[in-house]
């Protein structure tokens, strides 16, 4: 009959300090090559929006002013969303779930809501609802429903539940201006953007 060696201590310590080293590499390789990929799958989807840019007016925000809020929680489509914008001379305000929408809209005025249809803890479809429920008629905002899965009758749904447009991922700048045009910016901002307009004539 055999005799079964005993490790000491110091021998398991060294064994298991050798398993980490060469686990430790594996798991940060790992996490090194889905951090690649992740970067890669965004690089392809903002240059295919690149490549895809129609025609557009740089001062589209000049000649029809917005405040807009962008309520989505992927960072690749906040990312394409906001670029969009910049082209036409906009910025958003940003909120990653229909909660924050919700408060963001309690804190200010918003023109237009871009609300994702599918977000965590409330989705825009739930948001939606609770801005029609729960906020003034003269607070209401135009909600354009963004929705990657687009499908026969969303858009009776959608308006169902109190959205005025929607548009389909991978977003298209051309669907973003008609949506966009569709919008009626608030009486305060035309008024503030045309004594900007006047004060620059006058200093020209």
């Amino acid at each position: 009959m055999k005799r079964r060696k005993n490790m000491s201590t110091d021998t398991l310590n060294r064994i298991a300090e050798v398993q980490c080293q060469i686990s430790e590499p594996e798991e940060s390789e790992m996490k090194r090559a889905q951090n690649e990929d992740t970067h890669q799958a965004e690089r392809a989807q903002m240059l295919a929006a690149a490549h895809n840019l129609p025609h557009f007016d740089v001062q589209m925000a000049r000649q029809h002013p917005l405040r807009i809020l962008l309520a989505e929680d992927s960072l690749v489509n906040i990312k394409i969303v906001l670029w969009f914008l910049r082209k036409l001379g906009y910025h958003a305000d940003v909120a990653f779930n229909g909660i924050e929408a919700v408060d963001a809209l309690k804190r200010r005025s918003y023109d237009v809501i871009l609300m994702d249809a599918e977000m965590p803890e409330m989705d825009g479809r739930q948001a939606t609802m609770l801005i029609r429920r729960d906020f003034a008629s003269d607070h209401q905002p135009h909600i354009i429903a963004m929705t990657a899965n687009a499908q026969h009758g969303d858009r009776e749904e959608f308006l169902s539940l109190g959205m005025n447009d929607y548009i389909t991922k991978p977003i298209k700048m051309e669907d973003m201006i008609r949506s966009l045009q569709a919008s009626k910016p608030t009486p305060e901002i035309i008024e503030i953007e045309s004594e900007h307009t006047q004060s620059i004539r006058k200093v020209a």
